[in-house]
């Protein structure tokens, strides 16, 4: 049986109306209290709706400032960069100013570029959203079953991900979980077979990460274990 904080949508373009819905409400009720809201972006495909939506949506914008769950060690501009999809689906709207856009910068060197976003996170104590997407394997962010990372740092290094490409630079399970709330996004029947063990309690990556507040937000197809 699932539990209470898992919402089961028949489509992606309901899971998105209704995520969104969600994160606004959030957004607008901590600017109100504490004049800004702070949130971290997943890349990955099953967040383009989502995006899209935000992007044609009213809030508070300039109060708010936005974090990169993980990004992959490619060129600048690269199309497989999460940086420049989501820029190009939702940030290119300018409606979030430029300074409040704090990405990771590989292209700096895969060193120096964590180094960096370790100093940038010093000045925030808790985000207030976090977004996370699964992979087939249970992966989230560039975190990965079976890798083991410094659990002091914020920003670590992943430098044999099973996928491509090798090279990422990932926000670390104690930095996640600086959040007061979490939102997984879980689409497509791929999934089925991480989310069937998950369910039945396998330590996954996906559920390494709750903040103080958990929501996981599934559509219909990835219920459907095909294993």
């Amino acid at each position: 049986m699932l539990k209470d904080n898992w919402f089961i949508f028949k489509d992606t373009d309901k899971i998105s109306k209704h995520l969104a819905s969600d994160i606004l409400s959030i957004a607008n009720e901590t600017v109100n209290k504490h004049g800004k809201f702070s949130i971290v972006l997943a890349g990955g495909k099953s967040f383009i709706k989502l995006y899209k939506i935000l992007r044609d949506a009213k809030s508070n914008w300039q109060n708010w400032h936005i974090y990169l769950c993980d990004e992959r060690c490619l060129p600048m501009n690269d199309k497989d960069r999460n940086d420049k999809i989501i820029y190009d689906v939702w940030l290119s709207n300018g409606k979030i100013p430029k300074k409040n856009i704090n990405f990771i910068c590989p292209e700096l060197g895969i060193n120096y570029a964590i180094e960096h976003y370790e100093l940038l996170l010093k000045k925030i104590r808790s985000f207030d959203l976090v977004l996370l997407g699964m992979g087939e394997d249970g992966h989230t962010a560039s975190l990965f079953p079976n890798h083991t990372f410094n659990k002091n740092k914020s920003v670590v290094a992943v430098n044999n991900s099973p996928k491509y490409p090798k090279k990422r630079i990932s926000l670390s399970y104690s930095r996640l979980n600086k959040s007061k709330n979490v939102f997984k996004l879980v689409i497509g029947s791929s999934k089925s077979k991480a989310l069937s063990l998950w369910i039945k309690g396998k330590d996954l990556p996906i559920n390494q990460i709750y903040g103080e507040v958990e929501k996981i937000y599934i559509s219909e197809d990835a219920l459907k274990n095909k294993s």
